[in-house]
């Protein structure tokens, strides 16, 4: 592996995690917009992180803003998409109206990420009918979007070229392994740097990152 991955913190809720995942290196960070979820943001707290990011740091350090929904109403994914300013939306793909299709508030690829929940081994034609430039392929539990801390064999997705972030189960100690084994474009954390559900470490959040980006210069 020669280029270095990029590392989504996902479930930030604090600005202390969000400087954290800054200085270290963050390519992406999450906002969780789900109501079941232990990481949900309100709207305004999601307000306050988006602000600091678009007043306090640089351009050329900012981490791309996704926002994450799942079985969420329109109506209230459409008044957060029209009132904050965001890079991506991301979706489960079995929460989409059919395959491969999304709610027609997010038809442009570009700025849309759908999450696949490997249950076996995929590939590229197996995941053909996902329309999104960018992946993630996470574990798969019936009861939750995401966000579990469970893992699947990562041998489910050695088939897989095309650009994913690998998810489920990763933590400091094992990313560097699960990227050197898969390959993947670059890894999507939440559970993995918390100390309890929804609380972020932030000791956690460096040695991630750090060990992410490191994996890099180690080979595969």
């Amino acid at each position: 592996m020669s280029q270095t991955p990029k590392v989504k913190i996902c479930g930030l809720r604090q600005v202390d995690d969000l400087k954290v995942s800054i200085e270290e290196g963050a390519d992406l960070i999450g906002l969780n917009f789900v109501s079941t979820s232990p990481r949900l943001v309100s709207p305004k707290e999601a307000e306050i992180l988006v602000t600091y990011l678009y007043t306090s740091v640089p351009s050329f350090l900012r981490p791309k803003i996704v926002f994450l929904f799942y079985k969420s109403a329109g109506s209230y994914i459409e008044s957060i998409l029209k009132n904050l300013e965001y890079d991506y939306v991301q979706y489960v793909s079995d929460d989409c109206l059919s395959p491969g299709y999304t709610s027609p508030l997010y038809q442009d690829r570009d700025s849309r990420i759908l999450s696949y929940r490997v249950r076996g081994p995929v590939s590229d034609d197996s995941l053909s009918f996902l329309d999104s430039n960018l992946l993630i392929l996470d574990s798969y539990n019936p009861s939750a979007g995401g966000g579990t801390g469970e893992s699947f064999p990562w041998e489910h997705v050695s088939e897989v070229k095309r650009p994913y972030l690998l998810a489920g189960g990763l933590t400091p100690e094992n990313v560097s392994k699960a990227l050197q084994q898969t390959g993947a474009y670059g890894v999507d954390v939440a559970s993995g740097v918390e100390s309890s559900p929804g609380i972020k470490d932030p000791n956690l959040i460096r040695k991630f990152i750090q060990n992410a980006k490191r994996s890099a210069n180690n080979g595969k």
